[in-house]
């Protein structure tokens, strides 16, 4: 089977299950009970992943690549034990540090993170085409590259996915879905008709409509048009004919004309980018990239001008409906989020999300790289909160643009300790990075 075809019957099964009903699916609830890590695990997150099983070694292997580009250096050979045990006296430090503070005492100066640790950008990649994290611009390059050189093997299918993908006017791509529908629907209704078998180019619809529609012509080509030159008015023009020996087998233009209609563009996945931090390492200031931000370059200059005004306006009497306005607006400068999750032995795991993915999907993310991922867990805000709202959006959550979440075990026996060597699977913790 194809890699194309492989692709379409994926789809198919994954749009059965998403019609099976709000037992199957955790997209159709809209209770704000947090979901437990079973139903976590059987829903997956709120964006369709593509084997998410393999997302992981995947997230492993890219933060290796990155790590390996940034710098040059042998990776630490810690044993779990002293990793502990380094995490446990960060840890302490860090309390000594916040007490001296209360105190009145010298606060902990944050230095800029290291070079390996900074985030660098917002990276992408796509199962269908391989294994490559790449910026936004260069996976969407890739994938339109990779559905090109699909047509000599499956033209009718892959022309479906380049229509969908590489055109970017949704009402355009409708449209044209829409008069393609039409050709097609005519020519099986009516496999007589000769008239329904030619589409004149200069015609003023098929200009408006699928002239500049990516896809297009292949789509056609593999129905059975081919492209002539016919008698019309006083010469010729260029016509795209319908060949007599595919009226026999109508069964394909059903088919094509299916799987034009109910394909989706090929999307690249968001990278989490996964990173595993000691204490001391979450504790260094990350400059986030330019990718993180909705705002241009100038437009975040102008922005921390600003700051100074926006202090006094914090000290000003404000109404509650105006501080709310200015949170939204504030909120609106983002695209993504760096989430940081602390363990209890203190070692923290980062991923990076959209801004409007949920707090399921953060759940998810940890669920992946658990050591024994049957454990329920609960999430609290820098503040304490435990964090419930799971189809809430990380955004209306106010975790942007980056935040360090605390994660509890729920220890199901009373006075029971959770005792681990270690919380995250060991491939996961090979990640861990020295400074």
């Amino acid at each position: 089977m194809s890699v194309i075809r492989e692709f379409f019957k994926k789809k198919k099964l994954e749009s059965k299950f998403k019609l099976a009903g709000p037992g199957h699916s955790m997209a159709s609830s809209t209770s704000s009970t947090p979901a437990t890590n079973q139903t976590l695990k059987t829903a997956g997150p709120s964006q369709t992943r593509v084997a998410p099983s393999e997302s992981s070694k995947r997230a492993g292997a890219a933060a290796l690549a990155r790590f390996e580009q940034n710098q040059k250096q042998q990776e630490p050979n810690w044993s779990l034990a002293a990793i502990r045990a380094q995490a446990r006296k960060e840890l302490e430090l860090e309390l000594e540090a916040q007490k001296r503070s209360k105190d009145g005492g010298p606060k902990e100066v944050l230095q800029e993170a290291a070079p390996v640790l900074a985030v660098s950008g917002v990276y992408y990649s796509c199962p269908l085409i391989g294994p490559d994290i790449l910026s936004k611009q260069d996976i969407e390059d890739k994938i339109k590259n990779f559905l090109y050189e699909q047509l000599s093997e499956e033209m009718g299918l892959t022309s479906c996915l380049i229509i969908r993908t590489c055109n970017q006017n949704k009402a355009q791509i409708s449209l044209g879905i829409e008069t393609l529908s039409k050709y097609l629907t005519n020519i099986i209704e009516n496999p007589t008709e000769e008239k329904y078998q030619k589409i004149r180019l200069s015609n003023k619809v098929f200009q408006e409509r699928i002239a500049g529609l990516e896809g297009a012509m292949e789509f056609l080509k593999a129905c059975g048009f081919e492209q002539q030159k016919l008698p019309h008015g006083d010469g010729e023009e260029d016509f795209l004919v319908f060949q007599k020996d595919k009226l026999g087998d109508l069964e394909t233009l059903r088919m094509l004309k299916d799987a034009l209609q109910t394909s989706e563009a090929v999307v690249p996945e968001l990278d989490r980018g996964l990173r595993v931090l000691m204490p001391s390492q979450a504790a260094a200031v990350v400059n986030l990239p330019e990718d993180f931000f909705s705002l241009s370059k100038d437009e975040i200059k102008r922005e921390q001008e600003l700051r100074e005004r926006q202090v006094e306006l914090n000290q000003q009497l404000r109404t509650r409906a105006m501080k709310e306005r200015d949170e939204v607006k504030e909120s609106r400068r983002y695209k993504f989020t760096l989430i940081r999750i602390r363990f209890p032995d203190g070692i923290l795991l980062q991923g990076t999300f959209s801004v409007k993915e949920c707090l399921r999907d953060v759940k998810y993310f940890i669920i992946e790289n658990l050591n024994d991922p049957s454990k329920e867990f609960e999430l609290l805000s820098p503040g304490g909160q435990k964090l419930i709202k799971d189809e809430e959006r990380l955004l209306d959550l106010h975790l942007v643009p980056a935040v360090i979440l605390h994660l509890r075990f729920v220890e199901k026996l009373e006075g029971k300790q959770i005792q681990e060597d270690s919380f995250l699977k060991p491939e996961i913790m090979a990640l861990l990075q020295s400074i």
